[in-house]
C-alpha cells in the first residue's frame, strides 16, 4: 500500500491557499482544505482549519471504533475550527470574510467516517467504478441536483467557484459526516477543486487504474490541471489502496 499528496500553486494564482495533513497511528485521518481570502486570510484559514480539527480529533479519537461516537468527536472538531476562524476574523478586520472548505476522513480497521464542508472532494475507487462519497456545497452543484443544468453545463458553468456552505462564514457550521465501509483494494482520494474544476470524474478513475502507485496518479493529475491552465491551487491526496487491518491499526 502506498500514499502520495502533492499541492501546487498552479498557474495563476499568487500563493497556495490550499493545505493537507495526514495522520497514522491506530487509526488514520486524512484532511484536504481550500482557503478562501485575501491577505494571505485564504492560506491562514486552511491552515488554522487544519490545525485546530486535527488537534482535537487526535486528541479524542483514541480507541474508538464506533461510527457515532467519531461522528460526534469530528462535528466537534469542525464547530472548533470554525470557531477559531470567526475569532480570527474580529481580531484581524482584513480578514473578514475569510473561510475555507474542509474533507477529512478517518479509518479504522474497515470503518470510515467523512466530516466534510465546502466543494472539495473525497472519493472511492472500488472495482474500477469511481464513487463521489461527498456532495459539493456550491450554487453550481445545487442546479445540478434540481435538474435545473447538465452535468456537461456544470462543468464550465461561469458560477462554478461559488460554494454556498464553509468553513468560518457561520456561528453554525453545517458540515456532512457520512460513514462508509472500507473493502481491501479500495483506492481512497481527497482533492481540492482545483483539480476537479479541469479533470473529469472519467479521466480521475482512468488516471488511478492506468498508473502503478499514488506518487505517480498523484503527480499526472497535478500535470493535467496545470497543462489545461492551472486557474487554482490544487492538491491530491491518494491512498492506493486501502486493506483491512486485524490489528485495528492504520495499514499502509
Amino acid at each position: 500500500m502506498d500514499i502520495a499528496v502533492l499541492t501546487d500553486i498552479g498557474k495563476v494564482r499568487g500563493e497556495n491557499q490550499d493545505a493537507y495533513y495526514i495522520y497514522k497511528n491506530e487509526y488514520c485521518l486524512f484532511m484536504v482544505a481550500d482557503g478562501m481570502g485575501g491577505h494571505s486570510c485564504g492560506k491562514m484559514a486552511s491552515n488554522i482549519a487544519l490545525q485546530v480539527a486535527s488537534s482535537h480529533a487526535v486528541e479524542f479519537l483514541f480507541n474508538n471504533a464506533d461510527d457515532s461516537v467519531v461522528t460526534g468527536i469530528l462535528y466537534e472538531a469542525f464547530h472548533r475550527a470554525n470557531q477559531q476562524l470567526l475569532e480570527y476574523a474580529v481580531d484581524y478586520p482584513e480578514c473578514a470574510g475569510m473561510g475555507t472548505t474542509l474533507t477529512m476522513v478517518w479509518t479504522k480497521n474497515n470503518r470510515g467516517v467523512i466530516g466534510h464542508i465546502g466543494d472539495s472532494r473525497a472519493y472511492l475507487l472500488r472495482n474500477n467504478e469511481l464513487m463521489q462519497m461527498t456532495e459539493d456545497h456550491s450554487l453550481v452543484a445545487e442546479l445540478y441536483r434540481k435538474g435545473e443544468i447538465s452535468k456537461q453545463e456544470a462543468l464550465h458553468h461561469p458560477q462554478k467557484h461559488v460554494i454556498t456552505r464553509a468553513m468560518g462564514i457561520d456561528k453554525n457550521v453545517r458540515a456532512d459526516f457520512i460513514p462508509f465501509e472500507i473493502m481491501d483494494h479500495d483506492i481512497l482520494i481527497l482533492c481540492t477543486d482545483g483539480v476537479t474544476n479541469l479533470i473529469s470524474d472519467d479521466e480521475l478513475r482512468n488516471i488511478l487504474l492506468e498508473t502503478k502507485s499514488a506518487s505517480q496518479a498523484a503527480q499526472l493529475l497535478i500535470d493535467t490541471a496545470n497543462d489545461r491552465g492551472g486557474h487554482d491551487n490544487s492538491t491530491i491526496l491518494i491512498v492506493k489502496p486501502f486493506k483491512s487491518s486485524k490489528e485495528g491499526r492504520c495499514s499502509f
